[in-house]
């Protein structure tokens, strides 16, 4: 029973001094994660900013705060002046994606964080699409860069149906 008692004791120590390091070493780092998260939900057309924006958004197509348009999306992919990232599934992006988009799953963040710290400066101006207008997954992709500090994040969120309906270019299997 005491060796058993001393194997705990020495693991939770191993555990404390593992995390105080970690919060030193992300500390240190110039793109460190914030300890204490914040940022609003970026509103988009799928969650408006408030619930009369909704039925706008609903019946219209409205584009509430945080969100852009297919002509504004195609203004800032012509200059280049905005990060794209797709936030499908590997699978969806492979099959097809906007010209320069780079693949951050919204649900996956934790394993892609080191192509946003390598790809995606903090102070960039960031665009993210999936599928369609009914898709939220753009939605909370922005959300959490706006939690981890991204400032300046907009949502194109009609997305990939409404980028290749209108005709514009296009990358992967499907330009085969």
């Amino acid at each position: 029973m005491r060796n058993l008692l001393s194997e705990l004791i020495g693991g939770l120590g191993v555990m404390v001094v593992a995390t105080l390091l970690g919060v030193v070493v992300n500390g240190v780092r110039p793109n460190g994660v914030a300890l204490i998260q914040s940022g609003a939900p970026v509103a988009t057309a799928q969650h408006p900013a408030s619930h009369a924006d909704s039925a706008a958004a609903d019946t219209t197509h409205a584009l509430a705060e945080g969100a852009i348009s297919l002509s504004e999306m195609k203004r800032l992919f012509d200059e280049g002046s905005a990060i794209i990232l797709d936030a499908r599934d590997a699978a969806e992006y492979a099959q097809g994606h906007i010209p320069g988009a780079i693949n951050i799953p919204y649900d996956r963040i934790p394993e892609y964080f080191d192509i946003l710290n390598s790809q995606v400066p903090m102070d960039a101006r960031v665009v993210v699409y999936c599928r369609s207008l009914t898709c939220d997954f753009s939605d909370q992709l922005a959300t959490e860069l706006k939690i981890i500090g991204y400032r300046d994040v907009s949502v194109f969120s009609g997305g990939w149906d409404q980028w290749t309906t209108a005709g514009y270019p296009i990358e992967g299997m499907v330009d085969k």
